[in-house]
């Protein structure tokens, strides 16, 4: 019997070497790429019995790679196993899933994966063997939750060259740090109001990756780098939809937390709760 042959399209390399070890000591063909745009490029070339996928990805997240995916009459039968830190919930808000679409929540095991390989292609004829285990240590960063929101270019956000101004990204991280609050049923106004708690940034910095225009559909997505004693540092991917899902601009921005007398104050314990599930790595870092 001819060997499965796998597609694995994950950004975490450590991940991506422990699953092709494992998948190929039962005896499948294992393929791999780090971000979407390889991932698609090797799908199309060499045909996978089956894609292991990724949602945030570098170039392009999962969902794109997946609608390229179904679009093409040659590929568009490949089974695809999203394997995201996301719930099936949010997956299936994302995706516009089909009958050979599968999901795992990260963490995965081989045989929680194997067991959907099995399902979507037959039994294999190899025995399931244990994944090895990842090294003790360095212990790599955790994956943050990521906030998104949507965001029309309007003229009024563009310059004389018809792209959007430098300066108004900065805008479009603030409104992701204020949606990001405002999702946890916390808002800026009430803090500087109700509990006199100020966050102003003391550093910002951002990298323009490529230029978007007038009435591109962004998607701004925000998560915490870092939530100190008194500080919280904030990073920003900006997603051009009209660019296929590019990231176009990067940034991050420190913030120290003080009441109003200006002095320094500690993050109250309740908004610290909600915001650790956000604090971590986040997609494509």
């Amino acid at each position: 019997m001819t060997a499965r042959s796998i597609l694995v399209v994950d950004d975490d390399a450590t991940l991506v070497a422990l699953l092709k070890e494992g998948l190929e000591k039962t005896g499948c063909r294992v393929e791999t790429a780090l971000d979407s745009a390889e991932g698609l490029r090797l799908a199309r070339e060499v045909r996978p019995d089956m894609v292991i996928l990724d949602f945030y990805l570098p170039g392009g997240d999962g969902g794109w790679m997946y609608e390229h995916l179904r679009e093409a009459p040659e590929t568009a039968h490949i089974p695809v196993l999203f394997s995201s830190g996301l719930t099936l919930h949010e997956l299936h808000g994302k995706v516009h899933s089909g009958p050979r679409t599968f999901f795992l929540k990260k963490p995965v095991s081989l045989a929680g994966i194997l067991t959907v390989v099995d399902q979507a292609l037959g039994p294999g004829r190899l025995p399931i063997q244990p994944l090895p285990a990842a090294p003790a240590a360095p212990a790599g960063p955790r994956r943050a939750r990521v906030h998104e929101f949507d965001v029309r270019v309007t003229y009024a956000d563009t310059d004389k060259m018809g792209i959007i101004y430098y300066a108004n990204y900065f805008k479009y991280f603030e409104q992701g740090r204020t949606e990001l609050l405002r999702s946890l049923g916390v808002r800026y106004r009430d803090l500087e109001i109700q509990r006199k708690l100020f966050i102003p940034a003391v550093e910002a910095s951002c990298r323009y990756l490529a230029p978007s225009r007038y009435d591109d559909l962004l998607i701004v997505r925000t998560w915490i780098a870092e939530l100190g004693r008194a500080s919280v540092s904030f990073e920003c991917d900006i997603v051009d939809e009209d660019l296929n899902g590019q990231v176009v601009a990067r940034g991050a921005s420190r913030h120290a937390v003080v009441n109003d007398l200006w002095r320094t104050a500690r993050v109250p314990d309740d908004l610290r709760a909600l915001l650790e599930p956000y604090v971590g790595k986040g997609p494509g870092v």
